[in-house]
């Protein structure tokens, strides 16, 4: 692990690297499914804002601290303190495109097709910076942080982070296979179901000191994303029994009627 690069922290490269990332996808994927490259520019901002600001603003509702003039400060927007940010991105993508889309499922295909990767990044950047750390473990795979990390040195650790990758990398397998079945269109809860899963299971094995627990033994994350995941597997069964029917009936015989006698 690399926590600078230099005078600066691996983590903030990282993370800006990130934001370009989901810009250049943004804009390969509406190029390539005939989408507007404006639509994709305003999308990518919406990351950007929602992965920078917004995750500010949330961790500092989460942690009754919210004082709007900080935000006109430039080195508490840079300061530590970040959660949500892809929750941030979704509500400000999904909800412009259900305002002002014409095509509205194809550009939700878009905010959520694009994302799994920058996250795997930024996730890879809280990796090298050592945040988000696990629990003690002496597990094979355990890791331990170097000196100047965020997690304590030298102690062998769950890699959390990788989980998480683990999760992030799973939903886009089965978005990239998804979307050339019949679900394209509805990416945006396969992506909500798989990691809304995924994630409170990395939640586990976080380090104890790294989590607030909010109701029922559960942390702001876990409660979001399971929120998350049961809502959207309800949509998707619904729109799979909606289906069934009709397809069923698209591949019966046509009854043939019986011969009338000469």
């Amino acid at each position: 692990m690399w926590p600078t690069v230099g005078p600066l922290r691996t983590y903030t490269i990282v993370y800006i690297g990130a934001m370009v990332l989901h810009l250049v996808l943004a804009l390969t994927y509406a190029q390539r499914n005939g989408l507007s490259r404006r639509a994709a520019w305003a999308i990518s901002a919406c990351y950007t804002f929602g992965m920078a600001l917004g995750a500010r603003v949330l961790y500092d509702v989460l942690h009754s601290r919210l004082d709007w003039r900080n935000y006109l400060d430039p080195a508490y927007l840079v300061s530590k303190g970040l959660w949500g940010g892809p929750l941030a991105y979704l509500l400000l993508a999904v909800t412009g495109v259900l305002l002002l889309a014409r095509h509205r499922r194809a550009y939700l295909d878009l905010v959520v097709v694009t994302l799994p990767l920058p996250m795997i990044l930024a996730k890879a950047a809280c990796f090298v910076n050592g945040c988000c750390y696990g629990a003690e473990s002496d597990l094979p795979w355990a890791m331990a942080f170097p000196e100047g990390a965020e997690a304590p040195a030298g102690i062998p650790r769950h890699p959390t982070q990788l989980y998480e990758i683990t999760a992030l990398a799973a939903a886009l397998l089965v978005m990239q296979v998804v979307d050339r079945t019949r679900w394209a269109g509805w990416l945006l809860f396969w992506f909500v179901l798989i990691y809304g899963v995924g994630r409170p299971l990395t939640e586990c094995f976080r380090a104890a000191e790294k989590l607030t627990v909010r109701f029922a033994g559960m942390t702001d994350s876990q409660i979001a994303c399971l929120a998350g995941a049961m809502v959207s597997a309800l949509v998707l069964l619904a729109v799979g029994l909606r289906r069934k029917p009709a397809n069923e009936a698209a591949i019966s015989p046509t009854p043939v009627p019986p011969a009338q006698p000469a």
